[in-house]
């Protein structure tokens, strides 16, 4: 760049459309007042808080807390955010292996003799490695490079095949794990860059999309360090001026996993899914007395309070035996792997249950199991082919359909990786296969995948982890687009389609290259979504610019060119 020639940035203002979404409702089939940890819970944390659900603050009297070993707890009682419940938070924490006594005025779910009772847990005798999964960093072979952004090096995204067909709205990625940057990536339509922002060094990112938080449009993520396949981080919130508006983190001294960061339709909790490594008795499946288990758990998080409304554990609601995995030598067996957590239109969850093959239906006040489909104990027969196998990503379509991310794998290689909506006719308790979404050619994809089903019928499917692939398939099947990220090392946990209107908060970026007796002017703005032309400005000092040349937008980075040799551009 000229060291004569300088450059002015002027703040345009943009128009951004906001759209707000209905609410839903919670199941309220229990009566009485939930508890988590629940009643029998075998292995809560040390440092849990014990959360009353379904009576107001004021009502929830009585409150007494005695640990095994401790003794009686003295704590506050900390209102949750909708009125509808409260946490004891304890002064002091729980000792490992204790059971813990509470009793209150309410009745309580679940309750023996007006008491509830759970457990804490034991340290796994062997643990989750503490190393964080190393960044390659450095360059990768097809990364982008922009002058007025030098500090942005996204990977590229290439159309394989495309379609005028397609849903409307951009592309949400977070690439990873291979060299270059890694962070969260928005491309248009066309595979242009709208918007990536690099993670610090050490972290990845995982699950970028759009969701409806305080009724608004708003970027949701997963952020934090992978270590041995689970996450340690916690849930990120932006606007669309991409403001940061809530870190999420979850509750009882917990790190959420990478594999969900959901929100409710009300946009006012949290789902987060956590993997913790605890000591477990392993006789029945052929393992030790002090065995070690991942205990996969399902949290909802008051994001205002940051408080936990909800607390189930895989262990104590699920048998060891239900689990298609073994128990290993040199890692904690996970008897669920839990890696999706869906909010019905009743309120209830659904929840994918990967090394069980199953979905599992919970009850949101009680915490219980309503159902389970596909596994061992299916509570529905499968037919037709509609059983899957190691799956990610278990949602419902518009139309009362489930959609599965079938991996088909392990043991690797498995079969080809699948797309599928399923019908279910709950009076026949019988599930039937809908759709089958394949590329032409077979994917195998051991791990990670997603399906949305979208407003318009399509589906986008993100390929898996080891596969950075991704399609979009009309409602019969049929491929309309297809597309990976550049260079192939890298991967993206899932990829979604959503409308996205943005005007960032920070200003355009300019840089200018003389020579030739004309001057290069780059103009980009990351994240805007409404800028359709850039207009350049001359003179010969700042305060004395004269509008000039005007151009279409071209691509994240657009190069206008400028006769003769002005001082200043803006």
């Amino acid at each position: 760049m000229s060291a004569r020639i300088k450059t002015v940035l002027l703040v345009v203002s943009a128009l951004a459309a906001i759209a707000a979404v209905g609410c839903g409702s919670s199941s309220d089939a229990a009566s009485g007042v939930a508890i988590f940890p629940m009643q029998g819970t075998p292995t809560a944390s040390p440092g849990t808080q014990i959360s009353f659900r379904g009576e107001s603050p004021d009502q929830l009297t009585g409150i007494s807390v005695v640990g095994s070993s401790t003794g009686k707890h003295e704590g506050t009682l900390k209102p949750h955010s909708d009125g509808e419940g409260a946490s004891f938070v304890p002064k002091n924490r729980f000792k490992r292996g204790e059971t813990v006594t509470v009793k209150a005025d309410p009745k309580l779910l679940g309750e023996k003799d007006g008491r509830i009772k759970f457990k804490i847990a034991y340290k796994a005798p062997i643990g989750v490695p503490s190393k964080v999964q190393k960044d390659p960093g450095g360059h990768a072979d097809g990364e982008q490079h922009f002058r007025s952004r030098p500090d942005l090096r996204p990977p590229n995204v290439k159309f394989t095949k495309t379609s005028s067909k397609t849903a409307p709205g951009d592309l949400f990625l977070t690439p990873k794990a291979g060299p270059g940057q890694d962070g969260t990536e928005v491309v248009d339509s066309k595979g242009k860059l709208v918007w990536f922002k690099r993670v610090p060094k050490l972290n990845s990112a995982f699950d970028l999309r759009v969701q409806e938080y305080e009724g608004k449009p708003a970027l949701t993520w997963w952020q934090g360090g992978v270590h041995h396949g689970q996450g340690q981080g916690k849930g990120l919130i932006y606007s669309s001026s991409y403001k940061k508006l809530a870190e999420v983190p979850a509750g009882n001294g917990y790190k959420a996993d990478f594999h969900e960061f959901q929100l409710s339709r009300d946009g006012k909790t949290a789902f987060l899914l956590i993997y913790d490594p605890v000591r477990y008795d392993l006789r029945s499946i052929g393992g030790p007395k002090a065995g070690s288990v991942l205990d996969g758990i399902v949290q909802e998080i008051d994001i205002k309070t940051g408080l936990v409304l909800l607390e189930w554990h895989t262990l104590g609601s699920v048998g060891l035996k239900e689990s298609y995995a073994s128990v290993p030598k040199s890692s904690p067996m996970d008897v669920s792997h839990v890696n999706s957590v869906y909010e019905e239109d009743d309120g209830n969850l659904l929840v994918s249950a990967r090394d069980m093959h199953s979905a599992l239906e919970l009850d949101r006040r009680s915490g219980k199991i309503l159902w389970r489909l596909g596994g061992k104990s299916s509570d529905y027969k499968m037919s037709g082919g509609s059983q899957f196998v190691s799956q990610h990503d278990i949602r419902r379509t518009g139309d009362g359909r489930i959609t599965v991310f079938d991996n088909g794998a392990p043991p690797s290689p498995g079969r080809p990786a699948r797309g599928i909506a399923l019908k279910v006719n709950d009076d026949k308790k019988k599930v039937s296969l809908s759709r089958t979404l394949r590329r032409g050619s077979a994917i195998h994809s051991p791990s990670q995948g997603n399906v949305q089903w979208l407003p318009n019928g399509d589906f986008m499917v993100g390929w898996g982890g080891d596969v950075p692939n991704f399609s979009e398939f009309d409602s019969d099947g049929k491929l309309l687009l297809d597309g990976t990220i550049v260079p192939p090392t890298l991967d993206t946990y899932r990829v979604w389609r959503f409308p996205w209107n943005a005007q960032p908060r920070r200003k355009p970026d300019i840089a200018a290259q003389a020579g030739g007796g004309q001057v290069g002017v780059y103009a980009s703005w990351n994240g805007a979504t409404e800028v359709r032309q850039w207009q350049v400005m001359t003179g010969a000092t700042s305060a004395a610019l004269v509008p000039g040349k005007k151009v279409d937008r071209s691509g994240f980075e657009t190069r206008i060119v400028v006769s003769g040799s002005p001082a200043y551009v803006a």
